[in-house]
């Protein structure tokens, strides 16, 4: 099935670039596109791109770190016109196409003075809940974490799950966390939970942990081990009726069709920078056939943060979006929601003066 979708991936390239070849790309078309790497050495490495067009427009986009090489290749874009969003992303080197796909939607949005969920066809809702990631390895680090996020208007946290220093840990590593829950639940009663693997546990810890917090109605747990063995997924849905959500490593579409096929998966997490805008939405069409719900999630700025509140408000299945390590930035969080952005394009404006030093030539 993978196998297929490539081909087909490889197909609709080669289709696009037929069509656009002899295209008039008018006074929209493509003048320059520079690429900058993410400043904060803090967080999870992204690059920021900057796509002008001869109309004076300018849209942004995040997606995973590019080479030179990566950048070089994106001068093929240059000259092609913005506004065919669908066709140029997957002409884009892969790492940059979530990235470009968010810059050419937000350059369509500010020329028809349009926010991207309109026109992608939305709004289906006018707020999109919000869900943060506790930092800290002990429960008391924890809890101040949650108090603070709690300040800021979040409802809803994920737990992250210690690694646990070997495989087939048992019961001491299930009562850790089965009491961590309890602690978190107990100081703040009202606030709904969710656990986040980070696909490092083995089938037997993940389906031990997961049995445990059934009776606790998590909100779901997040990737409890890689996505490279359909039985071992297998094993932990049998054992469980707690909600598997997955997405986070996946890069092909093919993988989450069949997860979805194989009644596998039961919250669908596709990455912005690697999907970008519309690759998302169409995911979630996808899933919406198996009636599965999406939480698109990124770990990179604010372009990225302002997308997955375009892509919520673009499809009916969407359920949460997961906060960056980096926070919410200047988006307002009123109990437990966050609004859509309200301005042309993605919403957002960014000073490159800041990136100049960063830019990879």
């Amino acid at each position: 099935m993978i196998a297929n979708m490539q081909r087909s991936e490889g197909l609709r390239s080669r289709m696009a670039a037929q069509a656009l070849g002899s295209t008039n790309a008018g006074p929209h078309a493509i003048s320059r596109i520079q690429a900058f790497a993410s400043p904060d050495a803090s967080g999870a490495p992204y690059t920021l791109l900057q796509i002008e067009t001869r109309s004076g427009i300018t849209g942004y986009g995040e997606c995973k770190p590019l080479s030179r090489a990566d950048v070089q290749a994106l001068s093929q874009l240059v000259g092609r016109p913005a506004y065919a969003y669908e066709a140029l992303t997957p002409l884009a080197p892969p790492p940059a196409r979530g990235g470009v796909n968010m810059a050419l939607l937000d350059i369509v949005g500010k020329a028809t003075k349009a926010p991207v969920y309109r026109v992608l066809g939305g709004p289906t809702r006018f707020k999109a809940r919000a869900i943060g990631r506790l930092n800290g390895s002990s429960d008391s680090e924890l809890q101040q974490d949650m108090q603070k996020q709690s300040a800021m208007g979040i409802r809803a946290f994920l737990i992250p799950v210690a690694k646990p220093p070997a495989p087939n840990q048992g019961s001491h590593f299930v009562k850790l966390h089965v009491q961590r829950f309890k602690s978190l639940k107990a100081a703040m009663p009202q606030a709904d939970f969710a656990f986040e693997g980070t696909n490092q546990l083995s089938s037997g810890d993940a389906s031990s942990l997961a049995a445990a917090i059934e009776s606790m109605r998590p909100l779901w747990f997040d990737e409890p081990c890689p996505v490279t063995n359909l039985d071992t997924i297998r094993k932990i849905a049998s054992e469980t009726v707690v909600p598997l959500g997955f997405g986070r490593t996946i890069v092909e579409p093919g993988t989450f069709q069949d997860l979805l096929r194989e009644g596998l998966i039961d919250l669908v997490r596709p990455d912005l920078q690697v999907f970008g805008i519309s690759g998302v939405c169409r995911i979630a069409s996808m899933a919406e056939t198996y009636y599965t719900a999406v939480a698109p999630w990124h770990d990179a700025g604010p372009i990225s943060t302002a997308a997955a509140l375009h892509a919520a408000a673009s499809m009916p299945n969407f359920f949460v979006f997961q906060l960056p390590a980096a926070g919410a930035g200047s988006l307002v969080i009123r109990d437990g929601f966050i609004e859509l952005p309200k301005g042309p394009g993605l919403g957002v404006e960014v000073d490159t003066k800041n990136w100049e030093r960063n830019r990879i030539a």
